[in-house]
């Protein structure tokens, strides 16, 4: 399995990136967002999704690591493939995307090509709870938020026992944890 590829690019078709590897040229997907990083001749490095099926292997690339976690989240909802969430992928930020499914944003989601109105639906109720809001948290807070959601806690309920635990910013990650486990327990 191919897990990343750096190389010099060759050509580009959106949406798809010819990258020249030791002498190999791979074909990969890429995101409209990510197409416009590269240009011909200069080297790129991307975060590979390997997809083999029985008729066909397809590498989809990604400049980030959270950018290919997102995208298998996104497949792992029954009626999206690979190709409709690139297609999500490029509609807009890795961030933008994060905030209209957390908002329920529905009419962003069926603004993208080949996703309907219970497919957006399903994306929204699938991932709403395995996002972590990013935003106007600091590193400590990310980290227990994180742990909360490992544990199987949605999002919500995490951001949630962080601000309402209270501890403060003196005392270690797995302190913090067990305060903000001790207030879901209530």
């Amino acid at each position: 399995m191919i897990g990343s590829l750096r190389g010099v690019v060759q050509e580009v078709h959106p949406p798809f990136v010819l990258l020249e590897v030791a002498g190999v040229g791979y074909l990969v997907s890429v995101s409209i967002p990510t197409i416009a990083t590269v240009s011909v001749g200069s080297e790129a490095r991307f975060y590979i999704y390997d997809n083999v099926r029985e008729d066909a292997r397809d590498a989809y690339g990604f400049s980030t690591y959270d950018e290919l976690q997102f995208f298998k989240k996104l497949i792992s909802i029954s009626g999206v493939g690979p190709k409709v969430a690139l297609t999500i992928l490029s509609a807009g930020s890795l961030r933008a995307i994060q905030d209209a499914i957390l908002s329920g944003n529905l009419s962003f989601l069926t603004s993208v090509p080949g996703v309907g109105m219970k497919t957006a639906q399903k994306i929204v109720l699938e991932l709403k709870g395995k996002i972590v809001e990013e935003s106007d948290s600091s590193s400590p807070d990310r980290e227990v938020m994180d742990a909360l959601v490992s544990l199987g806690y949605s999002a919500s309920q995490a951001r949630d026992a962080v601000s309402r635990a209270g501890a403060s910013e003196e005392i270690d990650v797995s302190q913090r944890v067990r305060l903000a486990l001790k207030y879901l327990a209530k």
